[in-house]
């Protein structure tokens, strides 16, 4: 019994094993489409698919479930844009990587560009928490703002008793929130959206979309106030 006990666990120990092999080759063959879709730059959509059925097709492997986002970010007569995540955390993903969010847009019937916005690591494993839009430069056009966390080692200095202190490694968690602004056409007709690099610390270390709104309208609330001062 024993030895047939044996036998069985070996058994099923490979057949783990060659699985995950299997599911590693798929993923990866997966993202290498990905890559050359994404190095196309366009897309086409079937007659009446689905949002989800159109993005597991073409992104088995950043899409895994749900519903993109839907939303018209710029001004388009064939729709909104799609948007999603690929928040994956697997062996793909070294410490320190950012996420990256997909941005679909039509063009034409049925027909999208794709570009990726990278989201800048900011600790180990940079995580998306939300996205959304919100007018930052109060210039008419809305720009994206992703609110992303990671997990950082810092050292800290602790009290030890009789008013000493000793050097202390701790993780603590960092959060930031990151805008992506629309930068209009490019010569070949196709949208394009770069990170806005203006410091906005009154916007980091806010832990919600709800929080960031806040200090947005803060924020903007006193600059008004400000040019009010002076132009009196």
């Amino acid at each position: 019994m024993r030895s047939v006990f044996v036998a069985l666990l070996v058994v099923g120990t490979y057949v783990a094993a060659h699985a995950q092999e299997v599911m590693s080759a798929a993923y990866t063959a997966a993202l290498r489409s990905e890559v050359a879709i994404l190095k196309q730059g366009v897309v086409q959509r079937k007659v009446g698919e689905a949002d989800a059925t159109f993005l597991r097709r073409l992104f088995p492997a950043s899409f895994k479930q749900g519903e993109p986002l839907k939303y018209a970010w710029r001004p388009s007569g064939y729709g909104p844009q799609l948007f999603f995540a690929h928040e994956d955390r697997n062996d793909s993903h070294n410490l320190g990587e950012g996420t990256e969010l997909f941005v679909l847009d039509p063009i034409q019937p049925d027909r999208y560009t794709v570009q990726v916005l990278f989201l800048e690591p900011i600790g180990d494993k940079t995580n998306l928490a939300s996205f959304f839009f919100a007018d930052v430069n109060r210039d008419g056009q809305k720009e994206l703002l992703a609110l992303v966390y990671a997990e950082v080692q810092e050292v800290v200095m602790l009290e030890v008793g009789s008013g000493k202190k000793e050097k202390a490694v701790g993780r603590f968690s960092h959060w930031e929130t990151q805008v992506f602004r629309y930068a209009g056409l490019s010569r070949a007709g196709r949208p394009r959206y770069q990170p806005d690099w203006t410091p906005r610390p009154y916007l980091n270390k806010l832990r919600s979309a709800a929080e960031v709104r806040r200090a947005l309208v803060q924020h903007q609330q006193r600059q008004k106030q400000f040019s009010t001062k002076i132009a009196k």
